[in-house]
C-alpha cells in the first residue's frame, strides 16, 4: 500500500512480519495547549487524532482501525470510526473514546490504533420479497439473542 506522510510521523508498521494490523503513530508536530505536549482525554470523551497519513488503499479492499491491545486493556482507548474506503484520498483520522474513569494521556510517537486491509465485495443491493430471500432454511432460521442458552 502507497502512503505520504503530511506531518511529522513515524511511517506505519507492523509490529512483526505476521502481524496483521498496521501500526499507526501519533504524529510529533501534534500541537497541544500542554507545554509537555501531551493529548489529554477526558473520561467519556472522544476526540480524533490527525494521522499524519495519506494512504492509497488498493481497489477492492477497505482499511479498518483496530484497538491495539495495550492500548484498550490499559488507557481504556476505544476506536470509534473504524472504515476508510479505497476512494477516500485524505489524511487519516484516528477516533478514539476513553471508556474509562480517570484522564488518560497520549503523547507523540506513541502507537495508538492498528489498521488492517480488508477486501471488499462490491456485490448490487436487490430488494426482493422475503420468499425470495433464502434458498433453504437454515437449523438457526430467525433465532438471535441467547437462542442457543448459555450451557
Amino acid at each position: 500500500m502507497k502512503i505520504t506522510k503530511v506531518r511529522d510521523v513515524k511511517t506505519p508498521s507492523r509490529g512483526t512480519s505476521g502481524s496483521a494490523g498496521i501500526d499507526f503513530f501519533i504524529p510529533n508536530d501534534i500541537i497541544t495547549s500542554n507545554t509537555n505536549n501531551k493529548i489529554f482525554i477526558a473520561p467519556g470523551e472522544s476526540i480524533l487524532i490527525p494521522s499524519g497519513i495519506i494512504a492509497n488503499i488498493p481497489h477492492g479492499y477497505m482499511l479498518t482501525a483496530f484497538n491495539k491491545s495495550g492500548i484498550a486493556s490499559k488507557k481504556k482507548l476505544l476506536v470509534g470510526a473504524q472504515v476508510c474506503d479505497e476512494d477516500y484520498q485524505g489524511e487519516i483520522h484516528i477516533n478514539l473514546h476513553n471508556v474509562g474513569s480517570s484522564y488518560v494521556t497520549v503523547e507523540p510517537g506513541e502507537k495508538i490504533v492498528q489498521f488492517i486491509l480488508v477486501p471488499v465485495l462490491y456485490e448490487d443491493i436487490v430488494e426482493v420479497a422475503v420468499n425470495e430471500l433464502f434458498d433453504s432454511t437454515t437449523e438457526r432460521g430467525a433465532g438471535g439473542f441467547g437462542h442457543t442458552g448459555n450451557k
